[in-house]
């Protein structure tokens, strides 16, 4: 199977092709509008053709239709590329775009229906067998089709959308086997260049989409109206269709050539992640029986993302997934096709039913419905009372600011009051929340604050702008550690570290590729700024820690730069120079990586310190982690 930097390679080569084939496909589009506007200006002037012969040739040439070509060429061609570029702008905000325009609505953390927690431990279990952070998770409530996509610009903004009939009609091993294969498409990339695919297919099909638009507008006032005033729409949207109708044919072939064979690799992925490749196997069949077809305006132009195929094209070229036979097959060689073919199962759950009685349960009690005892995660050390702070997206302003809080008494009571003073904080939370936080380890930490990603998303702008400005607050009180004191040096960094996947948490980790080079003044100091600290970490004497610095230098052909001495380390400082290595491209963020994993690695040891910096950098650099955690 593929590692992630070979998927990320393929992709690029997709993306190499997909610019061809829009090419291809806009030129075609503009010989297209040549024709298109060449015969309405034929057509006008074989009306006025007596006209011409009387005035002459110069009054021909003058209405010459080929003079239109090149105007009627150049304003298609800005139309495709100016389309295309705001929607892959409009994509980059994140995958809660696409979900929202598919009539998806959000999943709260702190959801009380058993179907839809069922459905967010899932992807949780998932979200750390792939070592990246918790997405936030979508429902389509009225489809009752089996089917899943994820969508996103990156890691950081993905989002996880299951179907209605996924829930109804899925086990919990088939739901968590479907919830694996999406993410096997977050991690391999693959969301990314299906913002691409999106943006390019919707430029080139714009003019049939439109068409299309005023072809529905033109049909609801014709029913509304019993005169029929919607005459000139329909002749103008039958136009629209017809010249943008290659469009489509191009956008359909061009997903079918570059989606087709990712869905292979998401499935062997899934395998990967869940470990149970019959569970997947169950579910393509169960999604085989139902072949109900979506109903939206939107669901052709994403097609593509889905788990299973929305609907059959009525040629097998023009599909964006292998048939499910096949996919099957591949999973379990020993299976054979049902003759009758496949039948619809009956429904394993009631969504609607579930949902009254979880809202009698929670109206009555005032308690979280308890759900079926095989729902479980590795997620045990949480206790109740935590897993409920943790998905509950207020108490986050208490819980996971606490995690920045420092262990010595007098710096401990200055934070604390800092924390009281948010009016979001409440006393008996805190006492709570910290009495919890006592029986955590430093592991278990870093995945509480994962785990709390989609609560924290699920605030308004206001209070994460608030939530961000408290967490700064606290960490401000924070006096620079000492070079001679590694405890509190480490801590330091720990606390330096939390802060960070806590702000890509708030900020989604917009990135702009503003630094391209390692050339950079900037990233040369950021570099020479995070070797030497984790060299510093690493290695107890100076002549060690210089040893590996330039070790590292050598390796990676960084020469000139000397080692800079740790006497104090300043978080502010440190969150500085980070965010110059979060701007740069995949290439340079994994060479960076690597420097740093030969660092800790060159005494053949890492120590716990070690371990903790290379996960974490990893995971805000929306990598592959080098470590278990």
């Amino acid at each position: 199977m593929k590692n992630f930097f070979q998927q990320q390679a393929a992709n690029r080569r997709a993306s190499a092709m997909l610019v061809c084939l829009f090419c291809i496909a806009v030129g075609l589009i503009v010989l297209l509008a040549q024709w298109f506007f060449g015969l309405i200006f034929d057509a006008r002037i074989a009306s006025n053709l007596n006209l011409i012969l009387y005035q002459g040739w110069e009054v021909f040439r003058a209405q010459n239709p080929y003079q239109w070509h090149i105007p009627s060429a150049l304003i298609t061609a800005i139309l495709i590329f100016t389309t295309g570029i705001y929607k892959y702008r409009q994509l980059r905000t994140g995958g809660s775009k696409i979900a929202e325009q598919l009539g998806a609505t959000r999943i709260q953390p702190n959801t009380f229906h058993p179907l839809e927690k069922q459905l967010l431990n899932v992807v949780e279990e998932m979200a750390i067998a792939a070592r990246t952070t918790v997405p936030r998770v979508y429902l389509q409530l009225h489809h009752s089709q089996v089917n899943a996509f994820a969508a996103g610009h990156n890691n950081h903004n993905a989002v996880i959308t299951v179907t209605r009939g996924a829930l109804e009609k899925l086990t919990r091993d088939e739901l968590q086997a479907v919830v694996a294969h999406e993410f096997s498409h977050i991690v391999n990339g693959d969301i990314k260049l299906n913002n691409r695919l999106v943006a390019a297919t919707f430029a080139i099909s714009f003019i049939g989409l439109a068409g299309e638009w005023i072809l529905e507008r033109a049909a609801a006032a014709g029913r509304g109206n019993a005169k029929g005033s919607g005459g000139l729409e329909l002749v103008i949207a039958l136009m629209l269709i017809c010249y943008g109708y290659i469009g489509t044919l191009m956008a359909d072939f061009i997903k079918a050539a570059i989606c087709r064979r990712r869905e292979y690799l998401a499935d062997a992925s899934a395998c990967q992640f869940n470990r149970n490749p019959a569970a997947l196997a169950d579910a393509l069949k169960v999604a085989a029986g139902l072949r109900k077809p979506h109903r939206n305006a939107h669901f052709h132009q994403y097609s593509h993302l889905f788990f299973n195929q929305i609907r059959t094209p009525w040629v097998s070229s023009f599909s964006t997934h292998p048939p499910i036979v096949k996919r099957i097959a591949k999973l379990d060689p020993s299976w054979q096709p049902p003759s009758t073919g496949f039948r619809e199962r009956p429904s394993v759950a009631n969504y609607q039913a579930m949902q009254l009685s979880a809202t009698r349960e929670f109206l009555t009690e005032n308690s979280t419905p308890i759900i079926n005892q095989t729902i479980t995660a590795d997620t045990s050390h949480l206790s109740d009372k935590l897993s409920h702070l943790v998905h509950d997206p207020y108490a986050c302003f208490t819980l996971i600011p606490l995690l920045l809080i420092s262990d010595e008494f007098e710096l401990r009571s200055l934070q604390l009051n800092c924390l009281l003073s948010s009016h979001y904080v409440d006393a008996y939370t805190l006492d709570c929340a910290e009495s919890e936080l006592a029986k955590l380890s430093e592991n278990e930490r870093f995945q509480l604050i994962e785990l709390a990603s989609p609560s924290i998303t699920s605030l308004g702008e206001k209070q994460k702008h608030d939530f961000t400005e408290l967490c700064w607050q606290i960490v401000k009180q924070r006096n620079p550690a000492p070079k001679t004191n590694t405890r509190q040096r480490n801590q330091h960094l720990i606390t330096w570290l939390y802060l960070e996947i806590i702000l890509m948490q708030v900020t989604k980790a917009k990135r702009t590729l503003a630094v391209t080079t390692r050339n950079s003044k900037k990233l040369i100091l950021a570099w020479r700024y995070f070797v030497s600290l984790i060299a510093a970490i690493g290695h107890e004497s100076e002549h060690e820690q210089q040893q590996a610095f330039k070790a590292t230098c050598q390796q990676f052909n960084m020469k000139g730069l000397e080692v800079i001495e740790f006497n104090l380390f300043n978080i502010e400082h440190a969150h500085q120079f980070f965010a110059v290595l979060t701007r740069l491209p995949l290439k340079n963020r994994n060479a960076f990586l690597q420097a740093i994993e030969f660092t800790a690695k060159w005494d053949n040891q890492l120590t716990e310190a070690e371990q903790t910096m290379l996960y974490s950098f990893a995971l805000l650099l929306d990598l592959p982690s080098p470590v278990e955690r």
